[in-house]
């Protein structure tokens, strides 16, 4: 049984591991999640890391998305067009320690929260006969259309969140937003604190590795 009427998602997309964009990002999402008044889903689409990005390069990928972990995330999507896929070694890895799901490309996952089950189907993933749905699309950057007969989410810029507010249980759109995370916003300590953690213990890694690190 629910007690909301409201859902709220939120999502990102090419994250490119800008570790130092995540705690003044957190702060946004906890600010869209304390407005929501209903039930909030906290979403990743894609592009978490970047081969500029030296934290990917020295954890194979997997550091981003332990902050992500620890900001709330309820889900993940791995393996789409991404110009930097995740080794499947490390997937597995990653996988077997976070709380947040793990969504492949083209798979449809199920996701619950609160007494609410949906299903994810991001890029060609067969969608499900009954239930709610989100689909993901990121060939298109466009925010869901209100009253859209299916929730399709695209593609989001680097540096920002998105927020769709869904009726519950009609399923329908009632608005959609893009937020853009201003260099003004305070960054989270806590997330500021995990940030720092990650980044030393992949220095830490890197360097037993015999490889190089940033100053």
């Amino acid at each position: 049984m629910t007690d909301f009427s409201t859902v709220t998602l939120l999502y990102t997309a090419n994250l490119w591991g800008d570790l130092a964009l995540l705690p003044r990002l957190f702060t946004l999402i906890q600010a869209e999640r304390r407005a929501s008044g209903g039930l909030v889903l906290l979403l990743d689409l894609g592009d978490t890391c970047s081969l500029e990005s030296w934290v990917c390069r020295a954890t194979q990928g997997r550091a981003p998305f332990l902050v992500l972990d620890g900001m709330g995330y309820d889900a993940v999507l791995i393996g789409g067009p991404e110009k930097v896929p995740i080794p499947l070694p490390s997937l597995r890895v990653l996988a077997a320690s976070m709380v947040m799901a793990v969504v492949v490309w083209n798979r449809a996952r199920p996701l619950s929260k609160r007494g609410l089950t949906l299903t994810i189907a991001p890029g060609a993933a067969a969608l499900p006969n009954t239930g709610p749905v989100i689909r993901v699309d990121r060939s298109t950057d466009s925010l869901p259309e209100v009253d859209a007969p299916v929730v399709t989410l695209g593609d989001v810029a680097h540096g920002h969140l998105a927020r769709v507010d869904l009726a519950w249980p009609e399923w329908t759109v009632r608005a959609a937003h893009l937020l853009a995370v201003s260099p003004a916003v305070h960054a989270d300590p806590t997330i500021a604190a995990l940030v720092e953690f990650v980044e030393s213990e992949a220095r830490h890694y890197t360097q037993r590795q015999g490889g190089d690190t940033p100053d």
